[in-house]
């Protein structure tokens, strides 16, 4: 009887523990679309621009940023430095790897002058690169990293490289950020 009482208890924990089975119906937002000619276009440019730089990884940023703080973080990265690990974080940002985008957020409030001009053009690669996964980083309340300052341009050919990818982004919980970048694009 207790045999039968434990294996009873056995199961009984492995059901609980178990993974339930998905619905047939998920409701998990669409993968996003592949970015348009214009808009890999655009990236390869920006990335290209900035190749070169001294071998650093998202991880290791991450832990400048702790030990010295953002604007510690990035003097320490050479962004006045050409061909400079600051060089390889810009091209990882501008990559949309989700990574390096939790990078640009933990820079952002270093920022300023030359660097802030770079982290605001590689934040725009990004958005043509993969505008869901940036949307997902940008906040309102940030200086740098809301929709209206990293979509906002009068120029019509970064218009043109921005507007297909944010178009395409279907996230439903993205739509508000959506919409504030849409109206900052002037061009």
């Amino acid at each position: 009887m207790i045999r039968r009482l434990s294996i009873v208890a056995i199961a009984a924990i492995a059901a609980a523990c178990s993974q339930p089975e998905e619905p047939a119906a998920s409701i998990e937002p669409a993968a996003p679309a592949a970015p348009s000619p214009i808009s890999q276009a655009y990236v390869a440019e920006v990335q290209d621009y900035w190749s070169g730089g001294a071998a650093v990884t998202a991880e290791e940023v991450i832990n400048l940023v702790g030990l010295n703080g953002p604007a510690g973080a990035i003097e320490e990265l050479g962004s006045d430095q050409p061909r400079s690990r600051w060089n390889t974080v810009m091209s990882g940002i501008a990559s949309a790897d989700p990574a390096w985008l939790g990078v640009a957020a933990a820079l952002e409030p270093g920022v300023t002058g030359p660097s802030a001009d770079s982290l605001d053009g590689v934040l725009k690669a990004a958005l043509a690169a993969d505008a869901t996964a940036t949307l997902r980083v940008l906040e309102p309340a940030r200086q740098r990293l809301s929709p209206q300052a990293v979509c906002a341009s009068d120029e019509a050919e970064t218009v043109a490289a921005l507007r297909p990818s944010v178009d395409a982004v279907s996230d439903p919980a993205l739509e508000a950020k959506k919409a504030a970048c849409l109206e900052a694009m002037v061009g």
